[in-house]
């Protein structure tokens, strides 16, 4: 039997299913929905590491402005000498919930080298006395600031920092179409109640999940109000 189903009988692992149905689209390892992406797009992408795929492929397929937030030393080093963009905008610093400052843990992958350290909220190999505080604003103060009232597509690959933006952006009804995130539940620090809670949150205010990935990390949800009429209008085209 597949370690996934061990875990899901005893409640240890998720067991949600698909509940929309959506056309969707795949670029960088993530899956989003096509209809109503266009050059006019608002897209934000919290956590880009040394990974520019899904930045890169936005931007290639459907010539949007990507806004990249990542306040890691690596992150930051990374998209300084990678970028050659204009469509592309980096921001250094966090996503944040409303605090003034993010702490992030130093983590280095039993496999990997001290070259490739980044940087996280929790994790196995999570290094406390070393953990970095950086910069951040909260989601609607960066969107004030840029001059955008909503979001087409938000891309969250930030650790357990998600929870708590998830949070804060349905208390503040920050319009966003399409959310994509990468769950930590795998850490034992962030207990797989933590994503159940956020999912039936989600499910509450509107958005319906339409891809899971193999090892129930990777969700895409999408505000279904919003999709249905722009998938019929798709149809109407050409």
């Amino acid at each position: 039997m597949p370690i996934l189903r061990l875990r899901q009988m005893p409640g240890r692992e998720l067991t949600n299913k698909i509940e929309m149905d959506c056309e969707m689209f795949r670029t960088g390892g993530w899956i989003f929905s096509p209809i109503g992406i266009n050059s006019s797009s608002v897209v934000f992408s919290l956590g880009v590491a040394h990974d520019y795929r899904f930045d890169k492929g936005i931007i290639d397929n459907f010539a949007c402005h990507v806004h990249a937030f990542d306040s890691t030393p690596g992150g930051i080093n990374w998209i300084s000498a990678h970028n050659s963009s204009p469509e592309f905008r980096a921001y250094h610093y966090a996503i944040g919930s409303g605090i003034s400052d993010s702490s992030r843990n130093p983590r280095i992958e039993a496999k990997e080298s001290s070259a490739s350290v980044w940087h996280s909220l929790v994790g196995k190999f999570a290094g406390k006395d070393h953990a970095l505080s950086r910069p951040a604003k909260r989601i609607s103060t960066v969107m004030s600031e840029i001059g955008v009232d909503s979001i087409d597509l938000l891309k969250m690959d930030i650790g357990a920092a998600a929870y708590d933006i998830i949070d804060d952006i349905l208390e503040s009804g920050i319009t966003v179409y399409q959310l994509l995130v990468e769950f930590n539940h795998r850490f034992k620090t962030v207990p797989v109640e933590k994503t159940k809670a956020v999912l039936e949150k989600l499910y509450a205010a509107g958005y319906r999940i339409f891809y899971i990935g193999d090892r129930y990390r990777k969700f895409s949800f999408i505000d279904a109000e919003r999709y249905r009429p722009l998938f019929n209008e798709s149809l109407k085209l050409p």
